[in-house]
């Protein structure tokens, strides 16, 4: 793979993520039931290996 190509992918993912955390952690300031009302949702996203 192209370095340049894999270093803009990287740049992007870091921004995608960084910009998610920051809706989480606003997510998590405001009280918003339907996200603990659903603890089973939340392990299929990553499963224990």
């Amino acid at each position: 793979m192209d370095f340049e190509l894999f270093r803009q992918t990287c740049q992007q993912f870091l921004r995608t993520s960084s910009q998610f955390l920051g809706l989480a952690a606003a997510g998590r300031a405001l009280p918003m039931p339907t996200l603990p009302t659903l603890p089973a949702s939340q392990p299929q996203g990553r499963q224990p290996a």
